[in-house]
């Protein structure tokens, strides 16, 4: 791969792939709203391009670049908060996906990436069993699989290699987000009353580098029509990172596990394997979670 497309490139996971594609000499056409702070990104070898996700079908006449390897596509509104409810923004996303997919094959583009969510494997095994009761919230993970196989289905009719990346619960230095680990990091490090739910399900959660570097390698090295759950490889119940993270912080921090009520299902442990995507790119996750939340505990900290 030596020219590649990112859109949303200026999010926290944006300009981290940039970044990576930049150090393996990767050529990047940086695709962001108007309006965006370009300031996140490096001038050499990026091309900044503004377009909204509204306007994607004027793309392939703001980029006149036709030997473009690959699109990886970011970009989705609403990632947190009361937004992933919104069910008419959600699917606008969807749609957009799809766009953008049309918008690759306009730029004679044969290979597309899109991001998927850990959100999406919860819903899959959830949602649709008789009983469920789901948060409105799963209205984006929903999204995401509306737009993993509308997109999936559009490239294949178009000749364009589909490679789908689940993302896994990222963290790290540098994310402003108010994701489960900075949560419940600045819960603790605020003093207030360590509630959570029991903590009895399976969980993940990858250091935002070996997120990136799975990206990466999927868009470079994925097999077509096929999807990739990025993980860290060390999986294990959600109460042992919550005392791992308090011990970090202060081993005599009392947690109240169980005071919060758990509404969901906890995936098999075999979800979060990643025989699949080593195989396939030669992705190895590096970071465990105890190096990583030691720093990203110091970087809150300082922060």
């Amino acid at each position: 791969m030596k020219k590649a497309i990112v859109t949303g490139a200026n999010g926290f996971i944006g300009k981290n792939l940039v970044n990576e594609l930049i150090q393996n000499d990767v050529e990047v056409i940086a695709v962001d709203r108007k309006g965006a702070n370009w300031s996140n990104l490096p001038n050499e070898k990026v091309t900044k391009v503004e377009c909204d996700l509204a306007d994607i079908s004027e793309l392939p006449h703001k980029i006149k670049d036709r030997d473009i390897d690959c699109l990886i596509h970011l970009a989705w509104a609403g990632v947190s908060g009361a937004d992933r409810g919104d069910y008419s923004l959600q699917l606008k996303n969807a749609q957009y996906t799809c766009d953008m997919v049309k918008a690759a094959s306009d730029m004679n583009i044969k290979r597309f990436a899109g991001a998927g969510t850990l959100a999406q494997l919860d819903g899959l095994n959830y949602i649709g069993k008789d009983g469920s009761t789901p948060n409105l919230v799963s209205c984006y993970g929903s999204a995401k699989t509306a737009a993993q196989f509308m997109s999936k289905a559009l490239a294949d009719s178009l000749g364009i290699e589909h490679i789908w990346c689940y993302i896994s619960n990222i963290y790290g230095i540098g994310d402003m987000s108010n994701n489960f680990i900075n949560f419940a990091c600045k819960k603790l490090l605020n003093g207030e009353r360590a509630s959570f739910t029991a903590g009895e399900q399976n969980y993940d959660f990858v250091y935002v580098t070996d997120t990136i570097k799975g990206l990466y390698l999927c868009a470079q090295n994925g097999k077509p029509n096929h999807s990739y759950y990025i993980g860290s490889g060390h999986a294990r119940k959600l109460k042992e990172y919550i005392s791992i993270i308090k011990n970090e912080i202060d081993r005599n921090i009392p947690l109240y596990l169980g005071e919060v009520p758990f509404n969901g299902i906890s995936l098999p442990i075999e979800t979060f394997s990643c025989e699949h995507i080593t195989a396939d790119t030669g992705y190895i996750p590096t970071v465990d979670f105890e190096t990583g939340i030691q720093k990203t505990i110091r970087w809150l900290k300082e922060k």
